[in-house]
């Protein structure tokens, strides 16, 4: 069999513009290198620009595969809806749809024409025995892990449980991808993943969700072993010599202490390269960060989301206080490693007030970079059933978590949310300024100033206003360090 995968990776605006993403995505290296084991061929589409209708069709016809395999997102999923009706039309091949987005809305992806499959779960083993039935000419309705649509009925296979010995995958098939299509900033970077799934079930994020689909989610977090890691960076950094710094996507790398200490000791001894990590404020003290150092890390992200702590607890389910949060990034500034802030604002049940608690934390955090993503409600997350309840969806999907659109419907958002939300990055750095004036009464003050110009109903709004917009002004640019590219 020969199967040619379509990745989507770009953000489209309304306005028609778009930005490319063009980088390494993992699901699809690990998928075409475990069809190849077992005697497939496999080719890559990779759509880093809204493609015409006419170049896609060309371009799957030159590859002449027996199955089209579109990977979605929840944000591409409008895109790949397009184009599989689009291929379908043209081509008549059979396709199949995995990925974050099948797995937790796999009714919306069987449901679209031109998707014959839809792989819930992770998919190495379920495509592979897809493939086979396909190959072989035998029944596929009946494959773990996979819904399938024959006319108006539709087979709905319970998904496959996880596989738990990480080290039995090959690795990832990073010769599918066309390095000319990546962007600037992903060339110097080795990227890769030393385990898989995430312990916390955060209200807003997907993870939940998934791991709700598996016959065995307590085994939802798995770890490779260190050997295994660092035999992949090794092999990784032979091939390319461009490789400066190498980038774990695990979504906590630190959550293991015991299997840390084995990665961090062959990792000095076998690699010794700078690398970039996702962390948590709850895997983070002096000794964690200490040791990341030592290991070659430079740089940690870690999400705040919420400055809030009644949101961030009772709405996130995001349990840690607002001083476990300062001192997490203090222990990683004191050991030299520079951090990356993520946080969230246009959250359902958020006033002005909590915005600028979010702002003021990260002041009080002083991370290098703040990332500020627009809250997204993904299907059959704590979240979303949250805003259905309250009726606060309202608009479509957005390509991106970075724009400033949200589906939900606006409760409180005068011009001081606006003007909050506009301003996050210049308001954050200087609430660090303003808490870093060695005196405390003169601190409080200019705090309670600043505070003041967002949140007081005393003061006119139209002086606020004019007062706010002069200070933001003044303030932008003045004191923010230099982007880190994470």
């Amino acid at each position: 069999m020969k199967i040619t995968f379509i990745y989507p990776d770009f953000f489209q605006y309304e306005d028609g513009s778009f930005m490319p993403e063009g980088r390494i995505y993992l699901g699809i290296a690990y998928l075409s290198a475990v069809l190849k084991n077992a005697g497939h061929q496999t080719s890559l589409v990779h759509v880093v620009e809204p493609p015409r209708r006419e170049w896609l069709v060309e371009r799957v016809r030159q590859e002449a595969p027996d199955l089209i395999g579109f990977s979605s997102t929840t944000h591409m999923y409008r895109h790949v809806a397009e184009w599989a009706g689009w291929l379908r039309e043209a081509t008549g091949i059979p396709a199949v749809c995995g990925g974050v987005h099948p797995t937790i809305a796999p009714e919306e992806v069987i449901s679209t024409p031109g998707i014959d499959y839809a792989a819930v779960g992770e998919a190495e083993d379920t495509l592979l025995e897809l493939c086979g039935a396909l190959g072989e000419g035998r029944d596929t309705t009946s494959i773990e892990g996979l819904w399938a649509r024959r006319g108006d009925r539709v087979f709905r296979n319970p998904a496959r449980a996880l596989r738990t010995d990480l080290d039995s995958l090959p690795f990832p098939d990073r010769s599918i991808f066309d390095r000319s299509l990546f962007c600037a900033d992903q060339h110097p970077r080795g990227t890769l993943m030393a385990s898989r799934g995430c312990p916390f079930n955060c209200t807003y994020c997907s993870n939940h969700a998934q791991k709700s689909v598996y016959p065995n989610q307590k085994e939802y977090v798995r770890f490779r072993s260190p050997e295994n890691v660092v035999a992949e960076i090794e092999g990784m950094v032979a091939e390319d010599p461009a490789i400066e710094f190498i980038r774990f996507d695990d979504d906590i790398l630190t959550t293991d202490r015991e299997w840390f200490s084995r990665l961090s000791r062959l990792y000095r001894e076998r690699v010794g390269m700078p690398f970039i990590c996702n962390s948590r404020v709850n895997f983070m003290d002096r000794e964690m960060a200490r040791s990341l150092a030592e290991m070659g890390c430079t740089v940690v992200c870690m999400g705040i989301e919420s400055g809030n702590p009644w949101l961030r607890e009772k709405v996130l389910n995001r349990h840690m206080s607002n001083r476990q949060i300062v001192e997490a990034f203090a222990a990683c500034r004191e050991a030299g490693l520079k951090t990356v802030s993520t946080n969230m604002f246009g959250l359902p049940l958020e006033q002005t007030s909590m915005v600028l608690d979010t702002i003021k934390l990260n002041g009080l955090c002083h991370p290098e970079t703040i990332q500020v993503s627009t809250f997204i409600p993904y299907p059959n997350t704590e979240l979303h059933r949250l805003c259905v309840e309250k009726g606060l969806l309202e608009g479509g999907r957005v390509d991106s978590i970075f724009g400033v659109r949200s589906p939900l419907k606006e409760t409180d958002l005068g011009w001081e949310q606006q003007a909050v939300r506009r301003n996050f990055h210049t308001l954050a750095y200087t609430y660090a300024r303003i808490d870093g004036i060695g005196n405390r009464t003169l601190s409080r003050l200019a705090r309670g100033s600043l505070d003041s110009l967002v949140l007081s109903r005393r003061l006119p709004s139209a002086a606020r206003r004019r007062a706010f917009d002069a200070l933001t002004a003044w303030a932008a640019g003045r004191w923010q360090p230099d982007w880190i590219k994470y």
